[in-house]
């Protein structure tokens, strides 16, 4: 028999707070660690009533002596004296959580001792978080730690900052690609400039050989280009030209003695 309305509910677990994860939470808060295992480790803490409800063996005990020796101690008082003298038996230590409260409904423990090492970390941890860590702006689970403003908001800089190197990126490949299609047209360009200036060049040289005879009669040899002057006419009928080619060669008879002749090339 408990006799005490509150001691079911006063006990505190870390299943009653469903937004937290108590490893989580401990892994990330140091500092909630620190405090568990010193407040673990400090039985002041006890809750001497749950103390012998917790454990059958001093609840036997202490109704044995109450009931059949008499004993007018209760048992916060009882179970303090059999504490203080090193009493023995007693594997569960309930320890008040938060400092005991006005109302006794209103005192939390959580349990402790042989069996309890990993549960009552959970349970601090839990308990931690739903008094202090929540209002702190701590986090209970990396889902809600991924979700939280500040980090959305650093995904959110890190997409951009990515976007705008791959941006960057893209528009300096298609520079070097425009680039080199202005190197192309400037090449092509260089190129059908040299050849029109070789043509011109060439047309400029020409070809082929002229003949001009000192009488007015003129024969062009050549490739294309040839004059027939009127033989009737010995230097007054009309030619016949074609465009000359090659070299020019004008003769010129001069008139007296020996009938001289000299020859210019063109």
């Amino acid at each position: 028999m408990t006799d005490s309305p509150y001691f079911p509910a006063r006990r505190f677990q870390a299943n009653q707070v469903t937004d937290v994860n108590p490893s989580y939470y401990l892994q990330n808060n140091s500092d909630v660690l620190d405090n568990y295992n010193k407040w673990s480790k400090d039985l002041s803490s006890m809750h001497y009533g749950d103390y012998v409800r917790t454990n059958p063996e001093l609840s036997t005990e202490w109704n044995r002596v109450r009931n059949d020796l008499g004993d007018p101690r209760g048992r916060w008082q009882w179970a303090t004296d059999h504490w203080n003298a090193g009493g023995t038996g007693g594997a569960t230590k309930p320890l008040v959580v938060g400092g005991a409260q006005h109302h006794p409904g209103d005192t939390r423990t959580i349990w402790t001792g042989k069996g309890y090492e990993d549960s009552s970390k959970n349970d601090f941890a839990a308990w931690h978080f739903d008094t202090f860590g929540r209002s702190e702006g701590r986090y209970g689970t990396k889902d809600a730690f991924y979700n939280s403003p500040g980090e959305i908001q650093k995904r959110n800089d890190a997409a951009a900052a990515a976007l705008q190197i791959a941006n960057d990126a893209r528009d300096e490949t298609n520079r070097l690609i425009e680039e080199g299609f202005e190197k192309e047209r400037a090449a092509a360009l260089l190129k059908a400039a040299e050849g029109a200036e070789y043509g011109r060049l060439a047309s400029m040289r020409g070809g082929g050989s002229q003949t001009l005879s000192a009488s007015g009669a003129a024969t062009f040899k050549g490739k294309g280009l040839t004059s027939s002057e009127n033989k009737r006419g010995r230097g007054r009928g009309t030619g016949q030209f074609k465009r000359p080619y090659g070299t020019s060669n004008l003769s010129i008879a001069a008139t007296g003695k020996g009938n001289q002749q000299s020859t210019l090339n063109l």
